[in-house]
């Protein structure tokens, strides 16, 4: 008979783990693998180590945040102190009109600004709505319901240590 023909020149073609062989499995005993402890630490360090790395990445895109904010009122200021003074101000080419980048930047504060508002109002309203929390018993405690611990005078201890 050909080698093509036969059964065992195709098995060999499949790879071994691949392969249905009636014979390994049915002698094998696999063994459910028990719970590692370590396993339950390795997840919550997991967890940890992700939230500290966004904890990170947040306060430091709040502090360029705040440095780029810093850095505008303070551009605006200016402006203003000059134009109380009566000075002579283009005020579109300090702010930046005409530049796209700039007009960006400007309307990403405007637009953070009316969010910051917008939900300042918001937990306004929500604090007006919410009824006052009340005591549930609104009689007060008398001093004789209190029970007082006796205190002992401390004594010196007459114990050594060697």
């Amino acid at each position: 008979m050909p080698t093509l023909l036969q059964l065992s020149f195709w098995k060999s073609m499949v790879p071994k783990p691949f392969r249905k062989s009636s014979e390994t499995s049915a002698t094998k005993n696999v063994k459910s693998k028990d719970w590692n402890p370590a396993t339950f630490f390795i997840v919550i360090f997991l967890f940890i180590g992700s939230m500290s790395i966004q904890q990170i990445a947040l306060k430091k895109s709040f502090e360029t945040f705040t440095r780029q904010s810093d850095v505008r009122i303070g551009l605006l200021r200016e402006v203003i102190e000059k134009l109380q003074k009566g000075e002579e101000v283009d005020v579109e080419k300090v702010l930046g009109t005409g530049d796209a980048q700039k007009e960006g930047e400007w309307q990403q504060v405007i637009e953070e600004i009316e969010r910051e508002d917008a939900a300042r109002i918001q937990k306004k309203k929500q604090v007006e709505r919410s009824p006052p929390m009340k005591a549930k018993d609104s009689e007060p405690v008398r001093m004789e319901e209190i029970p007082q611990a006796v205190e002992e005078p401390a004594r010196p201890s007459r114990a050594t240590f060697f």
